[in-house]
């Protein structure tokens, strides 16, 4: 009976351990064991004999474990393929069988433990040089110089660093953006308009403070001094704030225009000159030009065709 109860103290003992290491692993499988028994034997069967037998039992195991991936992690990056602008870069990506490892015979991760993809880089956009907008047409400062007989003109055009307009630190446009030329005008002859080696004056068709003085076969263009215009009637620039009045006060009499003559010389001045009217002079005297004198003949002239002018 003793034998018999060390046997069911070891079997409890060892039942013990399995479900300890059960309970650890939860795993468990079928098996056999070997159980010791006893029995009579010898002599009238007066003694007891231990024999062992196979019993299917239920065995506890730690249970494999199969290997799980890690999360991604960049491991490496290629230089990007644009020094400004947008690019690519290729990163490697990379991962360990550790989550969790294997272990206990269980199974290996399945598949690559790493991978590529492709990024965007150097999004920042690359400078932009300035160009030039084509030339605009060509536009004048002022009018031309002569009414005809050929004068200047002066003209401009431009153009715009827009063509792209530099960015991003891109460089300006290099060179001018404004171009100057003078050209000639007005090339027909005057004819009768300006007769050479006579002195004419002409009214500006849309300026009152302009006019044009003929020079030898060219009508110039020529400017009232401020606060002046020009009268046709009077050939000279008068005060704009006084208005031209249809008749002169009549001058005392001169003897230089009894005669006929429409226009007599100022006696104090050879450069000037007065209208006549019913053999009187009338009105203030009249200026012939830059570098002319009036010639007793009636017209305005070069001075060297005035004697003792």
């Amino acid at each position: 009976m003793e034998v018999f109860n060390q046997l069911v103290l070891v079997c409890c003992i060892v039942v013990a351990v399995k479900i300890e290491e059960a309970s650890a692993s939860t795993c468990s499988y079928s098996c056999y064991t070997q159980q010791k028994y006893t029995i009579t034997c010898g002599w009238l069967n007066w003694s007891r004999c231990s024999k062992y037998r196979s019993v299917l039992s239920t065995c506890y195991k730690i249970c494999p474990v199969n290997g799980g991936w890690s999360d991604y992690v960049e491991t490496g990056r290629t230089a990007c393929s644009a020094t400004c602008g947008p690019g690519i870069q290729v990163r490697t990506l990379s991962r360990t069988c550790t989550n969790p490892s294997p272990a206990h015979g269980g199974l290996t991760c399945q598949g690559d433990s790493t991978t590529t993809e492709e990024v965007d880089c150097n999004t920042r956009p690359c400078p932009v040089n300035g160009g030039w907008s084509d030339w605009s047409e060509w536009e004048e400062y002022d009018e031309c110089s002569a009414l005809c007989g050929t004068g200047e003109m002066d003209q401009w055009r431009s153009r715009t660093c827009n063509n792209p307009a530099p960015d991003f630190g891109g460089a300006d446009c290099s060179g001018v953006s404004l171009e100057n030329r003078t050209i000639d005008c007005n090339t027909d002859d005057c004819g009768d308009r300006c007769p050479l080696n006579v002195v004419k004056y002409l009214e500006h068709p849309n300026n009152n403070k302009r006019f044009y003085q003929c020079d030898n076969g060219v009508a110039k263009l020529q400017n009232c001094p401020p606060t002046t215009i020009w009268s046709q009637a009077d050939l000279n620039c008068v005060s704009e704030n006084v208005p031209i009045p249809p008749e002169h006060v009549p001058a005392p009499p001169d003897d230089e225009c009894s005669n006929g003559k429409h226009l007599t010389p100022d006696p104090t001045d050879c450069t000037k000159f007065y209208k006549c009217d019913s053999g009187r002079r009338v009105g203030e005297a009249f200026p012939c030009g830059p570098n002319l004198a009036f010639n007793p003949n009636g017209y305005c002239d070069h001075k060297y065709n005035v004697p003792n002018c």
